[in-house]
């Protein structure tokens, strides 16, 4: 009896290490570069605030890396997913990310982060935290992603159109509004996260 559950045990670690082999991590360069590709906002364009915008974006390049190790998709494509998101509802602008949204950005008040999250019964502690601290912002995202991104793949509709319309909460039968943005998006930040 304790050998075949050590034959199990023996075969449960190897076979996790084969899959870590399998999708090995994605660097932080990688998302960096994925970034990179997203338009910046035009108030971050400004020299006062081009400074911050690096260092966030840094921010963001480790976050998404660590968020997409275990993500339920091959990682780079996890990090596409959220590098596309951020940049088509936010462009990561530095006001957003702080949490110093105009009245009429951040949808007039009901969204948080760069992802712009409204707030959910299961990320409410995050959305309380989340002005102003990109980790939050970026578990916030992905609590949201890991919750919804396979929602309307049962309707047919391919990847990544389905983890976007799950991600926003909207109707799987039709493309939603800047739809083709965030595919984009998406599309770019694959270019910057594959191997090379």
């Amino acid at each position: 009896m304790v050998k075949k559950a050590l034959t199990g045990l023996v075969l449960l670690v190897t076979t996790a290490a084969l899959a870590s082999e399998a999708t090995p991590p994605i660097q932080v360069s990688r998302v960096r570069a994925a970034l990179d590709r997203i338009p910046v906002s035009k108030h971050d364009k400004t020299p006062e605030r081009a400074e911050q915008h690096a260092a966030n974006l840094e921010a963001f390049a480790q976050e998404i890396a660590r968020v997409s190790e275990r993500a339920p998709l091959p990682p780079r494509q996890w990090a596409a997913l959220l590098v596309a998101i951020g940049g088509a509802e936010s462009h990561y602008d530095t006001e957003v990310t702080a949490g110093r949204c105009l009245p009429a950005m951040c949808d007039h008040g009901k969204a948080r982060s760069a992802f712009q999250v409204h707030r959910l019964r299961f990320v409410e502690e995050l959305w309380d935290n989340a002005p102003g601290n990109i980790a939050v912002q970026v578990d916030l995202a992905d609590k949201v992603l890991r919750k919804t991104w396979g929602t309307c793949l049962p309707q047919g509709v391919a990847m990544p159109q389905a983890a976007f319309r799950g991600f926003a909460g909207v109707s799987c039968s039709w493309p939603m509004r800047g739809e083709a943005l965030r595919v984009g998006y998406y599309n770019r930040a694959m270019g910057a996260v594959v191997e090379p």
